[in-house]
Order: structure tokens, then C-alpha cells, then sequence
């Protein structure tokens, strides 16, 4: 069940190459697993988990994954995105940062207020990562007394109940149902021994504390203490206690007295973050003068504002960015990346999501702009509906209304089995004829030693497979887990709008029809139309809570449709790629928060063959400072005998002020020396960023 979600996004970047990538974090949902607290992350494409570090409890953790969106490339440099996490009484996450680096290594980093357990593992989408914190507002079972243990043994078959009582509790405290949990809180504790006591007693006392009866919340807390003495329950609820008895120490201003009336209406909540980066960039080419290639002022913007009811919750977010290229003289307008206002109504079991959104299921394979409503007919069957048009990548300033879509799918949960099967059907038109019309389904399944993640997606008018996809994750051992990676689809995907590939003739499908026939123009799509498959399998081990080591092959394969020596005709042509990569992450080798990572990654491709040495430190200074620093060489042997050593050092400082204000600035060099069977001259780059982020 949902509880909170939030949007922050600013992207600092550094490199040549903006922007650096086509994932981003999108957000930070706060959800109640089989009566376990979690945070499920989302990304802007789909993501598959491969290891995190530490492997069971730490005040920071750092998870390992992959996205298609994201492969090895060479000119793209080490980028990072952070999100500020929402505020809640259970979850003690502060913030959420996303890294990458040109060898392809994507690195998810949570920071906690406090040291705590967590599980990692696959979110409930392809798009999602969820990070289970067990022992968050769940305390270990209460002793119960020999002429109990019937009673006990009774209520351990209860305990889902039990834990969905406690959950719907927490639900009305959190929309200031203030009189609803307190009676939920109260029914739990009136019942018989169970181990959500301890929690029932805490959150009883907040809501007291919340509803103006602070003499009944002191009682509360300091009953709690004399209980549960030890514990991380037992420090919140001493600063609880402390905070409550100061505040009633403080001398107040008379008031003068206010009516109470039953709280009605909706509740607004408005907060953001404004940011502003500026990016450097000076090369040398030997025997030529100094060049400066980049030099460019990027803005962003994020805005929510959340309205919350008894029942009902509307969120409204949007997110946009703007730039400036002061070597070029030219300004980007500003770009709207997500725009879109949610709404929610529990008690009707009805959502509806109507803007610039990102497509996670249901067959959209993108962004797109329209409306998704969804209807939960029961427990374990829902309903959803979506249409709109998709967003074009290369132009994001306009909707595509050349290319309406609807879809409908179901999400059909198998409960207690851990299989969920999401099903759908999407017909797509472009300038009035089909683009696509999709039927396929999506697959999950989630146990204790694993899970795994299938979709597959046929196009009904073209009769071809676009995408057969499978992931999982197996937990051999505690300590050791395997990962796996099955990717097949069309390269590019299946749209009856690649005939516009390569023409030179035609600005549109509606062009195209002007000149052939339809048939003509659907047969044009599919002979511009390729395939690409991806298998990887990787391993990884923890030592300890300080050491880790993780090792993965990744063996692609695509075949490209290419124009040909003569004019207008198309050929294939086939490339693929083997990589091994093998990362040694140590914790605490500075001080008690530091990570390093080494790694080694070979690569052997059609043009090159490449051993790349990787190795980074980030070091968390006292409470404000944070310094990261990392050195990549590569060894590249290209085919026709040209030898090629490049060196990448840079060194990235974060200064956090408060809890609103965020300064980072980042320092860089890139050389390059030929050798060999090489007529390029010898080339070094001189790269920088600074910038801030305004939280509001």
C-alpha cells in the first residue's frame, strides 16, 4: 500500500558530452511489504538490480545495477543525479544520489540518518528498485507467559491481519486521521500478546501528541520507556519526550481562543528545488592552439505540491530544465521533462494520472503525454486504461498528436504465491494509419531466494516479436547471489514510423503516403528494422560488511540495416561486443564511512580490443564534507595496428551547508597519447563543473 512518494531531480554532469544519460531517478515511494517497510526507487527506463554493499545493515548502502539505457560508451563522462528524500516517522532515508561512468557501471547510493537493516531487490516494476528495511517498525515478539502460549500461538496465524490493522493505523495518522489511529493504536494494544505492541504504543503516543493532548502523549512515551528501555524505538521516542517537555517549557504569546472544527477539506504541501550548474571544458591537440569545447550554464527546476484529503491525495509535479551554450551562442528553450498532476482515492479504490509521464508498464515504452486510470475491481485484480501520445526524445518542446495511442492492461496479483501477471493490449496510429499494435504481458515473481522479471511484446499487425525480455536474481547463500540478463528485441523497436529512416524524400509518414501506397510504406519500416540480443551472468560475494567482489559477462549482438553503395538501397550489417568486468568494493579503508572501489573491465569489439582499470574513493568528511575521487586508464588496441592510452583522474567535492543548501564542484583531466600504426595526434582535456542546488 502507497504512503508517500516525492520528486527531486537535479543532474550534475561531467564530461564532455551532455547530457550524459537517458536515466534518471524519478522518484522515491515509501510502501508496506506483507507488513515490512520499503522504499521502492523509480527510474526514467527500466533498471535490473545485480549486488549491493554492505550485504545487511549500514548507515549508508550502495546498490550495483544495469540498464539498457546505459551501455559502455566513450563519450560520455562519470555523471551524478541526487534526490532529497521524503520525511517520515518509520523510513530514516535522507537522500538518493544515481552515478555512471563511461565503463557502463551504474551505482545507486542511499544515505540514512541511522544505522538499519535492508534486503535489495527488484522493485514491483521494470523501472523500479525496492530496498526492504525489516526491521523498521517491526520489533522482535514479546515474551508471553506459559499459560499464553495458546493465545501467542493463535495470533502468530493472525499476524498478516494484524500487520494490515497496524498499516492502516500508520495510513490514517499520516493523512491526520488523528482519531481514527488513535483508535486503530488503541484496539492493538487492547488485544492479546503479539509483536506489533511495541509499535501500536509509539504511534499511539504520536497521535496523541498530534491531536493537542500532549499530557496524554508524555504519559504515552514515558509508559513506552519504562517497557522498552533498548532499542531503536527507544531513541525516538527519548527525543519525542525531550522535544514535548521542552516545548512546554518555552514561554508563549497569549492566543486568543480558537474554535475547533472537524478538519475538512484538503491539505497543501508545496516544496521543490531549484539548481544551476555551469560546465567547462578546454582541449589540446598537440601542434595546435588551446580550444575551449565546452562552456554552458544548465538550469533546473522541480516543483510538487501535494493536496491530501480524508481519502483522496492530488499530487502535482513538474520538472523542466533550460541551458545556455556560451560557445556555441545558443540557448535551449526550456525543456518540460515531466509534467502531470495524480490523483488517488482510496476509498474508491480509483487513480488517474493526466500530464507528461513516464510509461512503466501497460505496453508504453517511453515517456509519453496523456491520461492512465487505473480501478481495482479486488484485492488481486486491477484495471488500467491509458492514451495519449508518445514523447519524441529529439524534440520534447512538442506533443506528437500525429500519434494518438490507447492501451488497456490488467495487473492480476497471485498474493501469497509471488507471481503478479500484467497482461495488455496498446494500438498505436501514425498520421492515420497503424504504428503499432501491441499484445504482450508482463511477468514477476518474488520469493526469498530471488525473484525474476519477464515481459513479452508482439506486434499483432506485423506478426514479429518486438521484445523478449528475462532478468533474475538467485540467492544461493547469504552471502552470495547470482544475476542473469536475457534481452532480445528489434533494433530499433517495430513502428510503421521508421520508414522515415534514412529518407530523404519524405519529412513524414503522411509525406510517404503521398508517394506509396500503404502497404508500400509498412514493408519500408521492416526492411529498416534489425535485431539486437543481450546475454550477461554475474556473481557477486560479500566477505564481510567491508568487503565485496563482483565479476559479470555480458556477451550483445545486433545486426544493423545500413545504406548501401548504391543509392536508396539498404544492407545488414552485423557488430557485437564480449564484456568482462570484475570490482573489488572495500568499506572503512580511511575512516568509518568511506567506500573504494576497484575494478578491471575488458572489452573486445569489432573495431577494438580494450583493458580499462577503474578505481574510485568516496570520503564522507564530518558532517558537511563529502570527496570523491577517481582515476580510469584505458588500454585500447584499435583494428589497423593503432595503439591508444588514455588517463582520466578528477576529483569531485560536495559541501552540504544545511538541510536546504547543496554546493558541489568537480575538477578533471583527460590524456591521450597514439602510438603504433597511428596518424592522430596526441590529445588532453581540461574538464570542470560547479554548481548548487536550493531545496525549498
Amino acid at each position: 500500500m502507497r504512503r508517500w512518494i516525492v520528486f527531486f531531480a537535479w543532474l550534475g554532469l561531467a564530461g564532455q558530452a551532455w547530457p550524459a544519460s537517458n536515466l534518471l531517478l524519478e522518484s522515491i515511494e515509501y510502501i508496506n511489504v506483507a507488513g515490512v517497510e520499503a522504499i521502492e526507487i523509480g527510474f526514467s527506463d527500466p533498471v535490473q538490480y545485480l549486488s549491493h554493499m554492505p550485504p545487511e545493515r549500514g548507515l549508508e548502502l550502495r546498490v550495483s545495477i544495469a540498464s539498457p539505457s546505459f551501455p559502455p560508451r566513450k563519450d560520455v563522462g562519470p555523471f551524478t543525479q541526487e534526490m532529497n528524500a521524503p520525511k517520515d516517522s518509520l523510513i530514516p532515508l535522507k537522500r538518493v544520489s544515481l552515478s555512471g561512468d563511461d565503463a557502463g557501471d551504474l551505482t545507486v547510493h542511499l544515505q540514512f540518518e541511522r544505522v538499519v537493516h535492508f534486503k535489495v531487490g527488484a522493485g514491483s516494476r521494470r523501472n523500479t528498485l525496492r530496498v526492504l528495511l525489516p526491521e523498521v517498525g517491526v520489533q522482535p515478539t514479546v515474551a508471553v507467559a506459559p499459560e499464553l502460549a495458546a493465545v501467542s500461538s493463535a495470533l502468530a496465524a493472525e499476524d498478516e491481519a494484524l500487520a494490515r490493522i497496524l498499516q492502516e493505523g500508520r495510513k490514517a495518522l499520516q493523512r491526520r486521521q488523528l482519531q481514527r489511529a488513535i483508535n486503530i493504536f488503541t484496539k492493538l494494544l487492547s488485544m492479546p500478546p503479539h509483536r506489533y505492541l511495541r509499535d501500536a504504543l509509539e504511534l499511539l503516543g504520536v497521535a496523541r501528541e498530534r491531536n493537542g493532548q500532549k499530557a496524554h502523549a508524555k504519559a504515552i512515551y514515558q509508559k513506552y520507556l519504562q517497557r522498552y528501555p533498548k532499542g531503536e524505538g527507544a531513541a525516538r521516542v527519548k527525543q519525542r519526550l525531550a522535544d514535548l517537555i521542552s516545548g512546554q517549557m518555552k514561554p508563549r504569546p497569549r492566543l486568543k481562543a480558537k474554535k475547533t472544527m472537524p478538519e475538512k477539506g484538503f491539505r497543501s504541501d508545496i516544496y521543490g528545488s531549484l539548481a544551476q550548474f555551469y560546465y567547462f571544458g578546454q582541449n589540446s591537440i598537440d601542434g595546435e592552439a588551446s580550444t575551449l569545447d565546452e562552456s554552458l550554464l544548465l538550469n533546473q527546476l522541480s516543483l510538487t505540491w501535494r493536496l491530501r484529503g480524508d481519502d483522496v491525495e492530488i499530487r502535482n509535479f513538474f520538472y523542466a530544465n533550460q541551458h545556455y551554450d556560451f560557445v556555441s551562442e545558443v540557448e535551449r528553450p526550456l525543456t518540460i521533462e515531466s509534467a502531470y498532476s495524480k490523483y488517488t482515492n482510496d476509498r474508491l479504490q480509483l487513480s488517474g494520472q493526466f500530464g507528461r509521464q513516464t510509461g512503466s508498464s501497460g505496453g508504453v515504452l517511453g515517456k509519453f503525454d496523456g491520461l492512465k486510470l487505473g480501478y481495482d475491481l479486488s484485492r488481486r485484480f486491477r484495471l488500467m486504461a491509458q492514451t495519449g501520445f508518445p514523447v519524441d526524445v529529439g524534440d520534447k518542446r512538442r506533443i506528437q498528436t500525429n500519434k494518438p495511442f490507447i492501451g488497456l492492461s490488467a495487473e492480476l496479483s497471485g498474493g501469497d504465491q509471488g507471481v503478479d501477471i500484467l497482461p495488455y493490449c496498446l494500438h498505436q496510429k501514425v498520421d492515420g494509419i497503424v504504428d503499432r499494435f501491441a499484445v504482450g504481458s508482463e511477468f514477476r515473481f518474488f520469493h526469498p531466494l530471488g525473484n525474476f522479471y519477464s515481459m513479452l511484446d508482439y506486434d499483432v499487425s506485423y506478426r514479429a516479436l518486438n521484445i523478449y525480455l528475462f532478468r533474475g536474481q538467485y540467492n544461493w547463500r547469504k552471502a552470495t547471489s547470482f544475476n542473469f540478463n536475457f534481452d532480445y528485441r528489434k533494433n530499433p523497436l517495430l513502428f510503421t514510423s521508421n520508414a522515415l529512416i534514412n529518407q530523404l524524400q519524405a519529412d513524414s509518414i503522411a509525406d510517404l503516403l503521398d508517394l506509396y501506397s500503404e502497404d508500400e510504406v509498412r514493408a519500408m519500416a521492416e526492411e529498416r528494422v534489425g535485431s539486437a540480443v543481450t546475454l550477461s551472468g554475474g556473481v557477486s560475494h560479500s566477505f564481510s560488511d567491508r568487503y565485496q567482489l563482483r565479476g559479470e559477462i555480458t556477451r550483445a549482438q545486433q545486426i544493423y540495416k545500413v545504406d548501401d553503395i548504391n543509392a536508396g538501397v539498404l544492407a545488414s550489417e552485423n557488430d557485437s561486443q564480449t564484456y568482462l568486468f570484475l570490482q573489488f568494493i572495500a568499506n572503512q579503508w580511511i575512516n568509518s564511512r568511506d567506500t573504494t572501489v576497484l575494478g578491471v573491465r575488458l572489452s573486445d569489439t569489432r573495431t577494438y580490443n580494450e583493458l580499462s582499470f577503474i578505481a574510485s574513493n568516496r570520503l564522507p568528511l564530518g558532517d558537511f564534507w563529502r570527496f570523491d575521487l577517481r582515476a580510469r586508464a584505458d588500454l585500447r588496441s584499435n583494428e589497423g595496428g593503432e595503439e591508444l592510452i588514455k588517463l582520466r583522474p578528477s576529483m569531485k567535492v560536495d559541501y552540504l551547508s544545511d538541510a536546504t543548501l547543496h554546493f558541489i564542484a568537480e575538477l578533471g583531466y583527460e590524456w591521450w597519447r597514439y602510438s603504433g600504426n597511428s596518424v592522430n595526434p596526441d590529445y588532453s582535456r581540461l574538464f570542470a563543473h560547479m554548481g548548487y542546488r536550493w531545496n525549498f
